[in-house]
């Protein structure tokens, strides 16, 4: 029973409170994404519209069927958006959103040759269109913040309920929980600067709050495991080939948002690839009964997240990632230290 309920406490009370941002509940995560995507699509049609208008001045309406043709195929992603309701069909509504935004700038380009287009009139057309929609982006806008935060809130108050019904059984157990109660109590203190950070609308603050959540969370990690317990190295392995599979995933979504904003994700496409490779071996090894191979496979996984992590530091440092994409990136690293460090001291090759 002792085995059984330790790994309980690993795998339900740790995992979520170390990883408090990372990972959090699918359907929420969605909805969060969904409004977002609703928000900067809204703002990209405008400034195609405007583009648009803009070439048909100055050929006569001569130079915008190809654009009319991409203006409608980014029309029909914007109505599919909202119908889906998992990660990887919205990553792939991203790539083709992407894609639409990449041939839409060639032919644009190709139209404001011809016709010789002048681009800051057309600049200050787009600005102009934007400014024109402004109520109906703020909108928008509202909208996003609104369901980001009643489900990043909903999505915290949920883990902490998880852990505390864990501490209770623990208690209820013999197990003395004080230490990791009085670790949770602080996590749940920074409520209400997640909450206010949230209001404000302040992604600085909500970094901060949320670095200082998964500080704390890791804190609570190390309490946990100064209990000593004992786990079967086979319930090591499969934890943290789950967690492996929420990191692959997790990377997979940022990767796919950096492509929509321009980046060169090439060198990140190409270090997930073989971490989703060595992350296959080692489910294939787990199930096979190859402890020892899965093992292996985990700690290429783990070369793979530290890749990852430098990749992604080295596109912040260079000042290519900027806002709410640059607090994800910063989110995940943690997450990927995390994984990085879990893996290294709780399973020896």
């Amino acid at each position: 029973m002792r085995k059984v309920l330790a790994t309980v406490i690993l795998l339900v009370l740790v995992s979520p409170l170390v990883a408090s941002s990372e990972f959090p509940i699918l359907d929420k995560q969605v909805q969060i994404r969904q409004a977002h995507l609703a928000w900067i699509t809204a703002t990209q049609e405008i400034r195609m519209q405007a583009a648009i208008e803009y070439v048909s001045n100055i050929s006569a309406g001569q130079g915008t069927a190809e654009l009319y043709i991409l203006l409608a195929d980014l029309q029909e992603q914007q109505g599919k958006i909202q119908t889906l309701t998992t990660h990887v069909a919205l990553n792939t509504a991203l790539r083709q959103l992407q894609q639409i935004t990449v041939d839409f700038r060639k032919e644009l380009r190709t139209q404001m040759v011809a016709y010789q287009g002048k681009t800051l009139v057309l600049i200050n057309k787009i600005q102009t269109a934007i400014e024109n929609n402004e109520t109906m982006l703020s909108a928008l806008e509202d909208t996003y913040w609104t369901i980001r935060q009643t489900n990043e809130l909903w999505i915290f108050d949920t883990r902490i309920t998880n852990a505390q019904t864990i501490l209770n059984t623990l208690t209820s157990r013999g197990y003395n929980t004080t230490e990791a109660q009085t670790k949770l109590d602080e996590i749940q203190g920074q409520r209400s600067e997640l909450e206010a950070a949230y209001q404000a609308r302040n992604q600085n603050q909500i970094h901060s709050v949320n670095t200082q959540i998964i500080t704390l969370s890791n804190e609570l990690r190390e309490i946990v495991r100064n209990l000593q317990i004992q786990i079967p190295q086979e319930k090591k392995v499969q934890y943290w080939i789950h967690v492996g599979e929420r990191a692959v995933n997790r990377t997979a979504t940022i990767i796919s948002e950096l492509e929509t904003l321009g980046i060169n994700v090439t060198s990140l496409q190409q270090i997930h690839t073989q971490a989703e490779a060595d992350l296959a071996k080692a489910t294939d090894a787990f199930d096979a009964n190859d402890t020892q191979g899965a093992i292996d496979a985990l700690h290429d996984l783990k070369g793979d997240f530290i890749a990852l992590r430098d990749a992604y530091r080295e596109l912040i440092l260079k000042a290519m990632i900027t806002g709410d994409e640059k607090t994800k990136v910063e989110q995940t690293n943690t997450a990927l230290d995390d994984t990085i460090n879990g893996i290294d001291t709780s399973i020896e090759k």
